[in-house]
């Protein structure tokens, strides 16, 4: 994972480079004129899951009926948990 803040998205592309999952500021470069606050996630789709302990990826997600992010989502399975749960949790703000 990256924390892209200060580069500019389309002069520094980490994922080129090898990282898996990079945050952008909305603010500075996407947005442009500084009047608004915002951040992306970028996800590669390519971070081993499976390997390791990442149980919240494995397991079924009580709050979504039993889904497996990690075998139903496929290559949007970490950028669908972080959008989803964390509407339900903190809502759109």
């Amino acid at each position: 994972m990256i924390d892209n803040t200060f580069a500019s998205p389309s002069l520094c592309r980490p994922i080129e480079h090898g990282a898996d999952i990079v945050l952008h500021s909305a603010t500075k470069f996407i947005g442009g004129h500084g009047t608004s606050i915002g951040g992306v996630i970028v996800d590669s789709g390519r971070f081993p899951w499976d390997r390791g302990t990442f149980p919240q990826m494995l397991e079924p997600s009580k709050g979504y009926h039993g889904i497996r992010f990690y075998e139903n989502l496929r290559r949007l399975r970490y950028i669908m948990k972080a959008r989803v749960e964390g509407l339900r949790d903190f809502g759109p703000a």
